[in-house]
């Protein structure tokens, strides 16, 4: 049986509709589970850092973080960037993105987290940590900085 012309792209419309319905609600479920496992990781590698177990944030971050960074320079890059806001104190969620396409990364998956974090002397600083899915290994930190919120 022969379609006529112009029903085709109703129908057409009609079955891209159906089938990216139901994809779009399982990558958005998909995204905000990646976000939920995402940060839990995050937590767990800035408590280590905020404990001063420096050299096991290393042992704990992502193999392209280690490749970039040896331990030893980790541990001084580390000091410098937090030693005069220390102790970095309550974190306030600000902002969690999903990508897989992160400037000058290899594609994969990754969630930019913000946090707005109360340092010494009743100031703040922004931390931007960047997790990446690293299959069995699960979600590591590729990327921490910091700077002074403005």
């Amino acid at each position: 049986m022969a379609i006529p012309s112009l029903r085709l792209p109703l129908l057409v419309s009609i079955l891209v509709t159906l089938v990216l319905r139901p994809l779009a609600s399982q990558t958005s479920a998909d995204t905000a589970a990646a976000v939920r496992a995402a940060e839990s990781a995050v937590h767990a590698w800035l408590a280590l850092v905020d404990k001063g177990q420096i050299a096991e944030s290393w042992d704990e971050a992502a193999l392209t973080f280690q490749l970039a960074v040896t331990k030893a320079k980790w541990m001084q890059a580390v000091k410098k960037a937090r030693g005069s806001f220390e102790p970095f104190g309550a974190r306030r969620h600000i902002m969690a993105r999903y990508t897989t396409d992160l400037p000058n990364a290899p594609r994969g998956q990754y969630v930019l987290f913000q946090y707005e974090t109360s340092v010494s002397g009743d100031r703040q600083v922004v931390e931007t940590v960047i997790p990446v899915l690293e299959g069995k290994r699960g979600w590591r930190v590729s990327g921490y900085f910091i700077r002074p919120d403005e």
